[in-house]
């Protein structure tokens, strides 16, 4: 049997991560270019997990066919986007969420504010990076006395995709973001295809339940 999304699950999504973004980066940081992606992710996750969600962290290690991390966004260019790279990885937080009609299925959702303007599927991500699984890899995201507890190989923070560095993560985390310059232009970020889908489904299932009435 089709699964059917949720919509009214995935909009409540949506609205966390507008809530979080609007309390955690005020200025919308992550609008403007900047190699801090771990930053945004260290404050995402935290703040998910003090609201008692299991947030983990997603990386891309590079994109097909190149040794960076690559992304296009729409531009009012000749070639109607620019390109965006990372050096090294790109990284997001991450939360599997039950997002089907009737079921308790989940899905592994991707916050990345630097990249989409709202949560999207692990596919749709590591689309809009030009990436394959090969260069995909998760790592976790916890804090305090239980992230140093935590020596396994990708334990941990998370913070970098190594062992935590000996330094207070959320004061460095808030000097990367201070950092960015916040007096260039603003990208246009990208649409999440799932709250695309999600808002077909509804007005499907709307229509059918109007024809049967």
């Amino acid at each position: 049997m089709q699964k059917v999304l949720d919509a009214e699950k995935i909009r409540g999504y949506d609205k966390l991560f507008q809530q979080w973004k609007a309390e955690l980066f005020p200025h919308e940081e992550y609008k403007y270019a900047n190699q801090v992606c771990f930053a945004f992710a260290h404050k995402l996750a935290k703040k998910a997990k003090e609201e008692g969600f299991l947030p983990i962290k997603a990386w891309c290690l590079q994109s097909q066919n190149d040794e960076a991390v690559v992304a296009r966004f729409p531009a009012a260019t000749a070639e109607g986007f620019i390109e965006r790279r990372w050096q090294g990885f790109h990284v997001a937080m991450a939360i599997d969420l039950p997002i089907y009609k009737d079921s308790n299925k989940t899905e592994r959702l991707i916050f990345d504010p630097v990249l989409f303007n709202q949560p999207v599927r692990l596919a749709d991500w590591q689309r809009a990076l030009n990436s394959s699984e090969e260069y995909i890899c998760f790592s976790a995201a916890k804090f305090g006395a239980e992230a140093k507890a935590d020596t396994s190989f990708y334990g941990g923070s998370g913070y970098w995709l190594d062992k935590d560095p000996p330094l207070n993560l959320d004061t460095h985390a808030k000097a990367m973001l201070q950092g960015i310059n916040t007096e260039t232009e603003k990208l246009t970020l990208l649409n999440s295809p799932l709250m695309r889908l999600a808002n077909v489904s509804e007005r499907q299932i709307s229509r059918s339940q109007g024809v049967e009435r």
